[in-house]
């Protein structure tokens, strides 16, 4: 929002500020040069915070909703970046105990001549009380729109004795009558086509003599426009005594859209919309079907799992427009080189499932897969370019690898993992021993979600090392869990397993809070900080809610930011989404350290570099090894030192295992590191005790 007043940036908001004049104001004030906020006491009472809270902006941005406070800072930016002087914002907060809360800040900023941000001014309204009626409002009014919508009735009368009919305005429309034609029960008939006419007059007539009540009717007709209405009625009938009718009442309903969905509802039910191929529902009824056919004529089926091996790939480079044109090629490919009596169909995703109910043995299915991945060597073409799209096949047989349909499925798609594997853009054939190791996993993901809400997991310290004077400055948290049953699970067993299943976002929040705490008692002592270092997975970037994670744990240790740095790889800055590049600049803003962890492994590039807020390149193991004897290591080192200390950067490096290393590195510049020659991972109070 930009606006050159107050009064204009409240109307922009849909209030003045007449509203609210009688609401308590609060006054806030906030040094950018010294980053100290203060507050009036009209101000505390308003946002509900203690005295001992003025000055720490950091835990004011806990209060603001999950969710909401990227918008905010968004609004906030773009704010500065054109130099406004007056914002108002209305900010969605939430209390302790869940309770929601508005509050409208009108802000006025200076700015000094050389248009930094000098300070802000802000005055405060709690506003929640308006929110809640506009909500309440909103509310009734949708409620209303979609009665009104969803209703589409007509009504009418038909009165025996006085052979007089009355219809309503919504039934003269559903009925397409003119509004001068004449109010009787014939003219209704006339509305139904000839065609259907005399089964439902009969109907009609048959109802009354039996004095059934209500009876029910469907018929249809075409418009003007040609297209199809359905129309439904139900008749109520009064009769007197003697048996006699004397009033019918009736509803007319025009179920067009009732119908249209009923069958939209039938195509979603049993086939995949982009391709029109059959659905899983449907594939699994006509497996069921073939093996009642392979069991009475003693045959063997067969049925293929495939997916597509460079989809992400596409995605993420070329769209998702491009990913959808790519499904609906391969689809077309796949029903190409099968038999009209084969069913294709599409899983979900890129994945695609083929049931073949004739094969004749292994080979021949063998034959067939193969078949299949010969049909993806030519590229597809994608935004008028050629892309060369693999697949990877599973296979499973009937009866030999399951004898119901989605066992079969199970055991085909296990292959298909294997084949993914083993490389892609091949095949392979169902066995037990897959079985077994999907059950292994399966039991692994559920021990680790046991370990998450049980608090097996724990923190160990790695100790980082000034080079030159042997003094700790840091260490790197690195997670650690503690089976109760198989002891210390190494972190190559469970981590793959945390990304894979979105485990690692719970535990990553539980890390950053453990670590915070730790690093409060490491800095006792300012004139020797202590900084922690924790990973971050690309999974915590997802959710939009990093940035309030990480204001929470700070919030909730006393942590200040400066103590604390967090680790990301190279493959999260070629994230397309903006927001990881906004939440690393909002963290880094806050004073917190952003390290690239294993530089020059990955997608190595010197424009993420720049453009991203990185201030540590630590320097991958892979490359100190080999040090001081390989050449081509040491060169390697000395450039990425040099790019480094040319960007202004820390260097760290991993891995130093002996003192020829650590005098190497230190001469070439890298003046910190971590590895077994200066300390190994300990527990806490390990730590704590070489402090």
């Amino acid at each position: 929002m930009k606006t050159d007043s107050l009064d204009e940036a409240s109307i922009a908001l849909g209030t003045t500020p007449r509203d609210d004049a009688l609401l308590p104001v609060g006054r806030l004030h906030w040094d950018a040069r010294t980053d100290r906020l203060s507050m009036c006491d009209d101000a505390r009472r308003i946002l509900r915070v203690e005295p001992e809270a003025e000055g720490d902006h950091v835990a004011l941005l806990t209060l603001v909703r999950r969710g909401q406070l990227g918008g905010l800072r968004t609004a906030w930016l773009e704010a500065l970046e054109s130099l406004q002087r007056r914002v108002c914002l209305d900010v969605p907060l939430v209390r302790e105990g869940g309770a929601h809360q508005h509050v409208r800040v009108s802000a006025t900023i200076a700015y000094s001549p050389g248009g930094r941000l000098h300070h802000v001014d802000a005055a405060i309204q709690d506003v929640t009380e308006r929110h809640q009626l506009a909500d309440r409002l909103a509310l009734a009014e949708r409620r209303l729109d979609e009665a009104q919508e969803l209703a589409r009735v007509g009504h009418w009368e038909w009165d025996f004795s006085r052979r007089k009919a009355k219809y309503s305005s919504q039934a003269r429309v559903i009925l397409d009558m003119a509004p001068d034609a004449s109010p009787d029960l014939y003219q209704f008939a006339g509305t139904i086509p000839e065609d259907q006419r005399t089964p439902i007059v009969e109907a009609f007539t048959t109802a009354i003599a039996q004095q059934q009540t209500p009876f029910r009717y469907a018929y249809h007709r075409h418009g003007a426009d040609g297209r199809r209405r359905d129309f439904h009625g139900v008749v109520k009938a009064q009769y007197v005594r003697g048996g006699q009718a004397r009033h019918l009442f009736g509803t007319i309903q025009d179920v067009t859209e009732l119908s249209a969905y009923r069958e939209r509802l039938h195509t979603l039910s049993y086939f995949d919309p982009l391709t029109q191929l059959p659905n899983r529902a449907m594939l699994v009824d006509r497996i069921r079907l073939a093996m009642a056919d392979a069991t009475r004529d003693g045959k063997v089926l067969g049925v293929l799992m495939l997916d597509l091996d460079q989809f992400k790939h596409v995605n993420e480079s070329l769209g998702h427009a491009s990913g959808d044109d790519l499904i609906q090629q391969a689809a077309r490919r796949l029903t190409g080189a099968l038999r009209e009596h084969d069913t294709v169909a599409r899983i979900g995703g890129d994945e695609f499932a083929v049931l073949l109910p004739s094969v004749r043995a292994p080979d021949a299915l063998d034959l067939i897969a193969a078949k299949l991945l010969r049909a993806f060597e030519s590229p597809f073409r994608l935004l008028n370019r050629d892309v060369f799209v693999t697949t990877s096949i599973g296979a499973a047989l009937f009866p030999a690898d399951g004898d119901a349909a989605e066992l079969l499925l199970q055991h085909a798609d296990a292959a298909l993992s294997d084949a993914k594997s083993s490389g892609r853009n091949n095949i392979k054939f169902y066995s037990p021993q897959l079985t077994a190791q999907a059950s292994a996993r399966l039991a692994l993901e559920t021990e680790l979600r046991h370990a998450v809400e049980h608090g097996e997991l724990l923190l160990h310290y790695q100790p980082k090392f000034d080079l030159t004077t042997r003094r700790l400055v840091g260490a790197e948290a690195l997670m650690r869990w503690q089976h109760p049953e198989r002891g210390l699970v190494s972190p190559l067993d469970f981590i793959p397993v945390a990304e894979e299943t979105g485990l690692i976002v719970p535990m990553g929040t539980w890390a950053l809070h453990t670590a915070c705490r730790a690093a409060v008692g490491w800095n006792t002592d300012p004139s020797r900080p202590v900084k922690v270092a924790v990973n971050l997975s690309a999974r915590q970037f997802a959710n939009g809610q990093l940035v309030e994670t990480v204001c929470e744990a700070l919030a909730a240790s006393g942590c200040e930011p400066q103590w604390l740095e967090l680790e990301i790889t190279e493959s999260l800055l070629i994230d397309k989404r903006s927001t990881v590049r906004d939440d690393l600049e909002t963290l880094a803003v806050m004073g917190i350290t952003i390290a690239l962890d294993d530089f020059g492994t990955g997608y190595s590039a010197l424009s993420y570099l720049i453009h991203f807020p990185v201030h540590t390149l630590k320097i991958d193991r892979s490359f100190v090894k080999d040090l001081p004897g390989n050449h081509n290591s040491a060169e390697l080192v000395k450039a990425i030192v040099s790019l480094g200390r040319s960007l202004g950067m820390g260097l760290v490096a991993e891995g130093v295992e002996t003192e020829d290393q650590a005098r190497l590195l230190a001469s070439m510049g890298c003046h910190l590191a971590q590895g077994f020659l200066l300390g190994r991972p300990v527990p806490q109070a390990g730590f704590d005790a070489l402090l």
